[in-house]
């Protein structure tokens, strides 16, 4: 897959990936998965990664959403449940990716929409152009003044550590029971969206304090649950973002993918402002655009086509 202006994170060290001149060959069929917590993780810390993903048709790019991302509110909230109105910036940023990919026709807001069963759980499923997004919908936890909190008892960092037994999603849609339980819903959502003849490629969150420090306890808990995932799939790349350390590094994305990480941040903004939530086009937010970060693991075994 291609990777425009992007520096990769190998171990300490920065590598530019070097981009040929002239016509280049159709990039292999593959199917990229972004596993974050939240819903704007992917556009602030894996993009234009995602936008790469999915700017050509012979690819694939599938969102999964682990946490509701309610702040505490769980499945409540006037006018608009926070939720889903975090929810509406995610498929926002989705759609207008797929639409810059090809502006010739402009497919619309309307995405097929179902409640799927993954691993026995029903998990709530968008599918738009050759995206699919995936919401969870797990309690949220949190950071306060640097210190790690979780405001639900079922909270994912509670799940893991087995301080909660179960983890019931906010709107009561679905129920697990354990971590393993959890690991194995996300490994079934892998599986349902493997494509014949296509490669795997797996997005998630950098576990190494030494690489990125003081990252949020819901995107930890993510990535050591996509870790579990990753391990049952050999012959995937696995990158891993640096996510909020990356506002203390330079702009490193430029030109075309500089322009779709604002528009996809844009988007994901107005999907919550235009459903009553706070706006996040603000400093605090946008110091992150413009920045992506990773290392490589390169795959240790061969894939089993579907």
């Amino acid at each position: 897959m291609k990777h425009l202006a992007t520096l990769a994170l190998i171990a300490l060290a920065s590598a530019c990936t070097s981009i040929p001149s002239g016509p280049r060959p159709p990039s292999p069929p593959m199917v990229s998965v972004f596993a974050v917590a939240h819903q704007d993780d992917w556009q602030l810390f894996m993009n234009p990664d995602a936008w790469h993903a999915m700017n050509e048709p012979q690819e694939k790019a599938v969102f999964i959403h682990v946490t509701a991302g309610d702040a505490g509110a769980g499945a409540g909230g006037e006018p608009v449940p926070y939720f889903l109105a975090r929810e509406e910036g995610a498929l926002r940023a989705v759609r207008f990716m797929a639409n810059a990919a090809d502006p010739t026709v402009g497919k619309g807001v309307q995405m097929d929409s179902a409640m799927v069963m993954r691993g026995g759980h029903g998990v709530q499923r968008y599918a738009y152009a050759n995206a699919v997004v995936y919401f969870l919908r797990l309690p949220d936890g949190n950071i306060v003044n640097g210190s790690v909190y979780t405001p639900h008892p079922e909270s994912l960092t509670r799940l893991r550590s087995g301080e909660a037994a179960t983890s019931g999603t906010v709107e009561q849609s679905a129920r697990y029971e354990g971590w393993a339980d959890l690991v194995e819903t996300l490994n079934a959502i892998v599986e349902s969206e493997r494509v014949a003849g296509s490669g795997l490629t797996l997005h998630i969150a950098e576990l190494d304090e030494a690489v990125n420090p003081g990252d949020h306890p819901d995107h930890r808990a993510t990535a050591q649950a996509m870790e579990e995932v990753a391990a049952l799939h050999r012959c995937a790349p696995v990158y891993r973002h640096i996510e909020y350390f990356t506002r203390t590094k330079p702009v490193n994305v430029t030109g075309e993918d500089y322009m779709i990480d604002v528009g996809t941040w844009a988007a994901t903004a107005s999907g919550l402002s235009d459903n009553h939530a706070k706006a996040t086009w603000e400093s605090g937010h946008n110091a992150w655009i413009g920045r992506n970060y990773f290392r490589v693991t390169q795959p240790t075994g061969a894939c089993e086509q579907n």
